[in-house]
């Protein structure tokens, strides 16, 4: 990997981090653009390899789908298993094995840095009061800015090295792990995506809607039994859905059009 396009991931990566507000917060950022499957998909395209990084953020993506951060605190962090985890499989074409394999301990260690980052950061907020109290908008403005210098300059280094000087280093330890160890990695990697889908049914299969699961059915055998892949079967669920909608809803909403329709009739 060459040290631009190292650091054109580091980059990406700090724009995704948690709390940083460019790209509009974390509308755009950390729900944005670092998701996995839209990261991987760039940085498969900065390396030629636009289909492998499909995989690999899509492999990631199940991965953290139903990872919640209880009191805003991390668990795992996303962005190091993304932007150096699966950036790296990617360049070195280990693929989705490799990026499996790197994704575990890397969310473990993101989640300590992230923290620590937080610590540093603790500083501003206080700096902001001040300014608040003072009545200074462009003090309060200034303490917002600077808590980015923090973040900035620690994940851009950390990326950039990581992705810079860990492609040779991946492929090696890839190549010396125990069968063992990447066997339950992969086990490790295939349970995550299951605990995921089951804390959404949860709160999809509320008392009293049970019947919804036929949905999950559907999708199911329509994947498992068909030549349907993911885009596919994404557009035949947005027709499933709008077609639910209008038999459940449609009388009351053509209702409602009906009522501003004579409502415009009678002003006249």
């Amino acid at each position: 990997m060459q040290l631009w396009q190292a650091l054109l991931i580091a980059l990406l990566g700090y724009f995704g981090v948690n709390r940083v507000p460019w790209f509009f917060g974390q509308s755009g950022g950390f729900n944005g653009i670092a998701q996995p499957i839209v990261a991987c998909t760039f940085i498969g395209a900065l390396f030629g390899k636009v289909s492998e990084g499909l995989a690999v953020g899509v492999a990631l993506q199940a991965m953290y789908l139903g990872v919640i951060q209880p009191g805003r605190a991390l668990p795992s962090d996303r962005g190091f298993a993304t932007f150096i985890g699966g950036s790296l499989a990617i360049a070195s074409g280990t693929g989705v094995e490799g990026a499996i394999a790197l994704a575990v301990p890397l969310g473990l260690l993101g989640a300590a840095l992230f923290q620590l980052c937080m610590t540093f950061n603790s500083f501003f907020p206080h700096l902001g009061d001040k300014a608040a109290a003072e009545g200074d908008r462009k003090g309060i403005v200034r303490a917002q800015l600077l808590a980015q210098i923090p973040t900035f300059v620690i994940y851009v280094t950390i990326y950039t090295i990581a992705n810079y000087y860990g492609v040779e280093l991946v492929q090696k330890l890839i190549a010396i792990l125990p069968a063992q160890v990447t066997k339950a990695l992969s086990i490790m990697a295939k349970i995550l995506p299951a605990v995921g889908f089951a804390m959404l049914l949860k709160y999809i299969i509320t008392p009293g809607k049970e019947w919804m699961l036929a949905f999950f059915v559907m999708g199911f055998v329509l994947i498992k039994n068909t030549s349907f892949n993911i885009v596919s079967l994404t557009l035949f669920g947005i027709g499933m859905a709008v077609m639910f909608v209008m038999a459940r809803y449609g009388g009351e909403l053509g209702g409602k059009a009906t009522a501003v329709e004579g409502g415009d009739d009678y002003d006249e």
